[in-house]
Parts: C-alpha cells; sequence; structure tokens
C-alpha cells in the first residue's frame, strides 16, 4: 500500500519532489498551476527531462497526480466556460503525457439547477473531446463531490453514468473521504461502510478505483458540506479509517492526503505517520 499527499509547486513543479521526500509521501498530487486561474504551465525541453528522470528514480510514475483547476464546470450552459474547462482539461491531459505523470483529478462541476440528466450528454462528450485531443496513457480521474448544491458526482449512480457517457478505459474515479461521508456514506460503522462497498462494486466496480483522497471531515454525515479535517480529528475518525485500511479493495490504489495539517500548512508528515499506523505499516525512516 502507498500512502502520500499533496503538495506545493510553490518555486516550481520540480520541487514537488523534494517536499514528498520530506514528507515520507509514497503517492503524490500537485496543482501544476494556481488552482483558481486558468493559467497553461509551459516547461523548457531541460526542465521537463528533469522532471521524467525524478519521476523514473523516484518510482512514483503510476502514484504522481495532477490535480486540475477548480474553475472547471462541465455542466455549465455557458458556451465560454465549457470551451475553457474542456481546454484546460485538455492542457492538464498533454502535460501529464508529456511527463509522464499518472493521470488528472479533477471535479466535474456543478449542473447549476438545469439537471443531472439535462447535462450529462455534455459531460461525457466533452471528457471524450479531451481524451482524444490527448492520445496515450494518462487518466482522467473524476473526484465525487460532498454534494453541496447541484454539485455532479455526490452518487455513485451519477459517476456510473459519468463513466458510461464517456466509455472510455482511460477514466476512472478518485474517491474523496470526506466527500463521501457528507454525501452519505456512513463510514463511521461497520455496516454502514460495508454497505457503500457493496454499492460501490455494484455501481463503479474496483477496476475502475484509481485513487484515493484520505481526508477526515469537520462537517457532519450527511451535510454535504466540503470542509477536510486531519485524519482522526474529524467526524470520521481514527477507528472508521482504520476499518477502511484494512480491506484489501481500497488498500490497493494509492491514499493521497489533502488534509489541512497540525500547522494549517497542509498535508504533513504527522497525518502521514497517523495513516500508516491506522493502516498498519512500518513507521518512516527518521529524517
Amino acid at each position: 500500500m502507498h500512502i502520500g499527499a499533496h503538495v506545493s509547486t510553490r518555486g516550481g513543479i520540480l520541487t514537488a519532489f523534494d517536499r514528498a521526500r520530506e514528507l515520507g509521501a509514497e503517492a503524490v498530487q500537485v496543482h501544476p498551476t494556481p488552482p483558481q486561474t486558468w493559467r497553461h504551465l509551459h516547461l523548457e525541453a531541460e526542465e521537463a527531462q528533469e522532471f521524467r528522470l525524478r519521476l523514473a528514480s523516484t518510482g512514483l510514475a503510476d502514484r504522481f497526480f495532477f490535480h486540475a483547476v477548480y474553475l472547471i464546470n462541465l455542466g455549465t450552459p455557458r458556451p465560454e466556460l465549457l470551451a475553457s474547462s474542456e481546454a484546460s482539461l485538455i492542457h492538464y491531459l498533454q502535460l501529464a503525457g508529456e511527463l509522464g505523470v499518472a493521470g488528472v483529478i479533477f471535479h466535474p462541476g456543478s449542473h447549476l439547477g438545469q439537471g443531472f440528466d439535462t447535462v450529462l450528454d455534455q459531460i461525457g462528450s466533452t471528457m471524450r473531446r479531451a481524451l482524444e485531443a490527448a492520445p496515450g496513457e494518462a487518466r482522467l480521474l473524476v473526484e465525487n463531490s460532498a454534494g453541496a448544491g447541484a454539485n455532479l458526482g455526490a452518487t455513485l449512480p451519477e459517476i456510473r453514468r459519468m463513466l458510461e457517457a464517456v466509455d472510455s478505459p482511460r477514466v476512472g474515479l478518485c474517491l474523496d473521504t470526506a466527500h463521501a461521508f457528507t454525501s452519505g456514506w456512513q463510514l463511521t460503522t461497520e455496516e454502514g461502510l460495508a454497505a457503500a462497498l457493496a454499492e460501490f462494486e455494484a455501481e463503479i466496480g474496483w477496476d475502475r478505483l484509481w485513487a484515493v483522497h484520505a481526508n477526515d471531515s469537520k462537517a457532519p454525515f450527511g451535510s454535504n458540506r466540503d470542509r477536510h479535517e486531519n485524519i482522526g480529528e474529524g467526524e470520521i475518525g481514527s477507528e472508521a479509517f482504520a476499518r477502511m485500511l484494512a480491506d484489501p479493495r481500497l488498500r490497493r490504489p494509492p491514499w493521497i492526503l489533502e488534509v489541512p495539517g497540525e500547522e494549517r500548512q497542509g498535508p504533513d508528515r504527522v497525518n502521514v505517520e497517523r495513516l500508516r499506523s491506522l493502516a498498519g505499516l512500518p513507521p518512516l525512516e527518521p529524517q
């Protein structure tokens, strides 16, 4: 099993490797560009080559992910926003392919009151065009939402239908534990977890679970609010994480922390160690 973290790229994308090493992260997620802008990342040939070399030397190639910008909305009725969303997905997928990164995780957006059925074809066709424009092996991972307002992908049937609408082996799921909890997965009981995993197997299938965002929740069960908390310090709790981490189906994909950290500066070594302990993994080597 591999436990990692979202790390900053402040100072350049190559800095992610050193930050990951400091945290003891065995899987990595980064924002290549500021998540609140449409900015694209353009690397010089030397920098791109150095990235590929460091990716190979660290063994992270199949556990290094980009997280797309938060502006993307595949359910929008605005043509200009849809075009920008598609262009951003294409850029991130092309960048992932160029650098050898495993895939791109993204939030599909909101139907803004139009209804899920109304925007489903648009979602599928947009993702399909993005994949066609960026051929290669880089994958596209839909992240489940907490379900606030008209957000897309809060339920497994919605996610299944989105995956079916794209109909590509390069599209799968990144499961966020905090989002799942506040959207209705009762993770704090043995019965609740069993029911959730049975639904997952029926609706999605384990072959499409490619990453887990490991987050405790500051918001209560079923609240549809997206507020992350450190592992064991939120409403989900350590016991529930230990139960999840004991399931071999959930241990297969990499777990990536997106927690606030003990100093509220983002994922830290404390939370990596905490999750490793709950998973029954040996402690990290001293720095």
